[in-house]
């Protein structure tokens, strides 16, 4: 009977190692995606920054246009 039990926990010994190999397989992969993720956004945030900076007339448009249509909007709310 003994030998029924010691049989499982040696194939749990193993699998388990197995497990733990996969995951740390996939939080490696995961690691390396997040660096990828990361420097992708930090380079599309320097471009964001380049092209505000280069037309700032077009930011100051669009903030004028949003605080008009903001002002209209919270005027009509307040107006009832």
């Amino acid at each position: 009977m003994e030998d029924h039990k010691t049989v499982p926990a040696a194939k749990t010994g193993k699998n388990a190692e197995s497990y733990n190999g996969s995951y740390r397989d996939i939080i490696e992969k995961l690691h390396e995606e997040k660096e990828r993720l990361e420097n992708d956004i930090r380079q599309e945030y320097r471009n964001a920054r380049k092209y505000v900076r280069s037309h700032p007339e077009e930011g100051l448009a669009y903030a004028f246009l949003g605080g008009v249509l903001a002002g209209f909007i919270l005027a009509k709310m307040l107006s009832r």
